[in-house]
């Protein structure tokens, strides 16, 4: 969101003076915002990751996403079998 901010201000000197550029940018917000739209996390993985050259982190990441939630699918009486 602090992206979308600081885009936001710095193009307004050039473009803002265009109709529809505030609705735009309100649209982008909703966009980034709504979670039915998951747009923080799309724009987060497609475009700021790439930029930055976060691959093996971000994939550590899902990995350690994954692996909590097949242990939280165990059930409780297996926990001594498993991780014992």
């Amino acid at each position: 969101f602090s992206l979308l901010f600081l885009a936001m201000d710095y193009l307004e000197n050039f473009v803002g003076s265009i109709p529809g550029f505030y609705s735009v940018c309100l649209l982008t917000t909703l966009y980034l915002f709504l979670p039915m739209f998951d747009g923080a996390n799309v724009v987060f993985r497609r475009i700021l990751v790439p930029l930055t050259g976060q691959y093996e982190n971000l994939l550590l990441h899902d990995a350690y996403l994954v692996r909590k939630a097949m242990e939280k699918s165990i059930p409780a009486q297996y926990h001594d079998r498993v991780f014992g």
